[in-house]
C-alpha cells in the first residue's frame, strides 16, 4: 500500500465479542480490506451477513490477521481461500501440537500441562480444562484454518502499512494484538491479551499460559489512550493510565 495511506485506516466491529464468542474486526482502507479474526464455524454466515452490511463479500477481504489459533478465533478461515493469511507461525505450532494432544483420551490431562503448567494453580481447574477440551474436540479442523501456501508468518513478514502488531503472549505463545493508527484515535484489536474490560474471570476461554505476563498485556495495553476491542466483550474506549 501506499504511504499516504498508512493512517487512514478503519476499523469496524463485525462480530462483537461475548462471554463464549470472539471478536471479528473488519479494517479498511482506501478499498483494501483486512479482517481479524474469523470466528467458529456456526458463525459463518453471520460473518458473511456483516460483511453484506458493508457492501463485502469474502472475495472482497485481502488480508486475514490470526491474534491466536484457539478454535474460537480462526475457524473460519477456510472462507477466504483468496486472502493472505497473517499469523504467528509460534503460535500455529504450538496449537496443532495442543489441539493433537488433547485427543490422547488416556494421557490428556498430563499433556495438558505442557501448554498450560499454571493449570492446578487455578480453582476448579480440572472441570474447566474438561468442558474445554469438549469444545476443542467438537470443533478444531485443522482444513478450516486454510492452505500453507496462504500464510504469511509474522516471524518474518510485516503486516500491511498502517498496522501494527503488538506481541502479547501471556494468554499463549505467539499471541499478536493489532494497533490501528488514523487521524483520529489509535485503534487497539486486543484479541485474548484483553478478554474483557471488566470480567475476565465469566469468560469461557482456556486460561493463560502464563498469568504473570498475562496481566502485564492487559496492563500494558490499558496504559495507552485509545479505542480498545477485547476478544470476547464490547467495544469501549480508555483514557490509558
Amino acid at each position: 500500500m501506499r504511504s499516504d495511506r498508512s493512517a487512514s485506516w478503519q476499523a469496524r466491529v463485525l462480530l462483537p465479542g461475548s462471554w463464549r464468542g470472539a471478536s471479528c474486526v473488519l479494517l479498511s482502507n482506501a478499498g483494501y480490506h483486512v479482517l481479524v479474526d474469523t470466528g467458529m464455524p456456526h458463525e459463518a454466515h453471520l460473518i458473511s451477513k456483516a460483511l453484506e452490511g458493508c457492501g463485502l463479500h469474502p472475495q472482497d477481504i485481502r488480508s486475514i490477521i490470526i491474534t491466536h489459533f484457539h478454535v474460537d478465533h480462526v475457524l473460519n478461515n477456510s472462507l477466504f481461500p483468496g486472502s493472505e493469511i497473517y499469523a504467528s507461525q509460534q503460535g500455529y505450532d504450538w496449537a496443532m501440537a495442543l489441539y493433537s494432544d488433547l485427543q490422547d483420551n488416556q494421557n490428556w490431562e498430563k499433556l495438558a500441562l505442557k501448554y498450560y503448567p499454571e493449570t492446578h494453580d487455578y480453582d476448579r481447574s480440572q472441570t474447566h480444562m474438561e468442558k474445554l477440551r469438549k469444545i476443542a474436540l467438537r470443533w478444531w479442523d485443522p482444513k478450516r484454518l486454510g492452505s500453507c501456501s496462504q500464510f504469511r508468518w509474522t516471524e518474518n513478514h510485516a503486516l500491511p502499512e498502517g498496522l501494527q502488531g503488538l506481541v502479547t503472549c501471556g494468554h499463549v505463545p505467539g499471541h499478536l494484538s493489532i494497533i490501528v493508527e488514523n487521524s483520529e484515535q489509535p485503534t487497539f484489536v486486543a484479541g485474548d491479551a484483553l478478554l474483557s474490560r471488566d470480567h475476565d474471570a465469566d469468560i469461557l476461554t482456556m486460561i493463560p499460559v502464563n498469568r504473570k505476563l498475562f496481566e502485564a498485556d492487559r496492563k500494558q495495553i490499558l496504559s495507552r489512550a485509545g479505542r480498545i476491542l477485547p476478544g470476547h466483550d464490547q467495544e469501549f474506549a480508555f483514557a490509558g493510565s
